[in-house]
């Protein structure tokens, strides 16, 4: 097993970068560890040796370790954290000179896969494949696959089938791929339109550019080669591990919805930097905040099992995963030991950090997920500071208007009174968006300043195939 350390000149880079790749694990996959940024608030863009070093550390149970790296100083770090660390620990790292981004992102796949260090390194190297490719740009690996090199013999056999996710095959869809058939011992190709690649690396997928309503064949021979078209099949049924609910909760949605305006300002508790006498104490409250924000989403998971799908359930139970990270307590941890300072401050530095790295990602469905950091934030805080959001009743048809909303809030809302969502920012493909397709709500977003002028228990109609609110009464 390959495990990944990140080493970026910029802590939010860094993370952001780290983010990406763990979108790309299934289950325990590899570990990944970051190294970024320096601790001076002044100046905090740099490298620092002994980051690298522990980070390396944390994560080298395992065969061997790979440092990412992006520019300058970064490589200088990380070759003295090698001389820094003990040399049974240093004999396990490779440094590996591949592209940060995109590098990282077909090594964590591959490593997930199992692939071995070397194998890991080359689909780290030729990373940049796929993006040169749709753009016409010679390729920079040493060598470019061509059809020939695939071609199956007689003795193989395959199974076709046509993508349905609206984004293509994207990079989790791919991940999910890659992750599947690497357990099998069979030769295979994937091809499309006559165009053949080896799906056992994120970044050979990409090269196909497969989208909507493509057709994809995947060719296999070997001793496991019918377990691998039938493992492909499912997982094409499967829809590659991505839910299409979007769509298809389309059609539970009204296209027009009228009621009364409620206009709604979604609850997360104010917070400043104030001295804390003791970090062992802010520690103890912040885990008790976690566990108890854990035992909420552990409810309203529940809550959407029974209510709604095993979809909708999906989300919380990913809240959970997100936040039962201990990652994210020892990056408050160092906040708190650092700025001699509250649990709920350094907590909100934390998330709000992580919440902003996901707004600045350019896949708009990784962006839209912002909003869920933001859900957890509230709710943390909530714990840590004891005021309490309350979810209005609502006795007449109300039309619910916000600048964003969270997914808990969606959640618990009722369909029998609620009949429409309007806000000011919000995504089509956030999961307020998607729960409240489930329940049946009519669904207006990015609406911006046409909620100004609107006033509590105004007359609204949604209108969500003109995308637009019109003041009825």
């Amino acid at each position: 097993m390959v495990n990944l350390v990140i080493v970026s000149h910029s802590a939010q880079l860094g993370e952001g970068v780290g983010a990406l790749a763990r979108q790309m694990l299934m289950g325990d996959g590899c570990k990944i560890a970051i190294a970024a940024g320096i601790d001076d608030p002044e100046n905090p863009i740099g490298t620092d040796p002994i980051k690298v070093m522990e980070a390396i550390e944390s994560v080298a149970d395992t065969d061997h370790v790979l440092v990412m790296m992006d520019i300058g100083s970064a490589l200088l770090s990380a070759e003295t954290a090698l001389e820094l660390l003990d040399p049974n620990i240093a004999a396990k790292v490779r440094l590996c000179a591949a592209p940060l981004v995109e590098g990282t992102l077909a090594a964590t796949v591959s490593a997930a896969a199992g692939a071995d260090i070397e194998r890991v390194i080359r689909d780290a190297m030729n990373a940049l494949d796929a993006k040169c490719e749709q753009l016409g740009l010679p390729l920079p690996s040493a060598v470019t696959p061509t059809s020939a090199e695939f071609a199956p013999d007689a003795d193989a056999r395959s199974v076709a089938i046509v993508v349905k996710n609206p984004n293509g095959i994207h990079v989790r869809p791919a991940s999910r791929l890659v992750s599947t058939l690497s357990g099998f011992n069979a030769d295979m190709w994937l091809e499309k339109n006559g165009k053949c690649v080896v799906p056992d690396s994120l970044n050979q997928i990409a090269l196909l550019q497969v989208r909507c309503n493509d057709t994809l064949r995947l060719i296999a021979r070997g001793e496991q080669a019918e377990d691998a078209l039938a493992a492909f099949k499912q997982l094409a049924a499967e829809n590659f591990g991505e839910s299409l609910e979007p769509a298809q909760a389309e059609t539970k949605a009204p296209s027009l919805a009228t009621g009364t305006a409620f206009c709604y300002t979604p609850f997360s508790p104010e917070v400043s930097q104030q001295p804390a006498a003791s970090l062992q104490t802010e520690q103890q409250r912040l885990r008790a905040a976690i566990q108890s924000t854990l035992n909420d989403l552990n409810a309203l998971t529940a809550l959407a099992e029974e209510k709604y799908s095993a979809d909708i359930a999906a989300i919380f139970s990913g809240h959970h995963t997100l936040l039962d990270d201990p990652e994210l307590f020892d990056m408050a941890s160092d906040v708190m030991r650092e700025k001699q300072c509250s649990a709920a401050w350094a907590w909100h530095q934390v998330l709000s950090e992580l919440s902003q790295q996901y707004l600045q990602l350019d896949d708009p469905y990784l962006q839209a997920r912002y909003i869920d950091i933001e859900d957890i934030l509230s709710r943390t805080l909530q714990h840590l500071t004891g005021a309490r959001a309350q979810i209005p009743a609502f006795i007449r048809p109300t039309i619910l208007v916000a600048d964003v909303i969270y997914p808990s809030t969606v959640l618990q809302l009722d369909p029998k009174a609620i009949q429409g969502i309007c806000l000011r920012d919000g995504s089509e493909a956030s999961h307020p968006a998607i729960i409240a397709r489930a329940l049946g709500l009519c669904w207006l977003c990015q609406q911006g300043e046409a909620i100004d002028s609107i006033k509590m228990g105004d007359i609204l109609t949604l209108d969500r195939v003109a995308q637009r609110i019109t003041h009825t009464g």
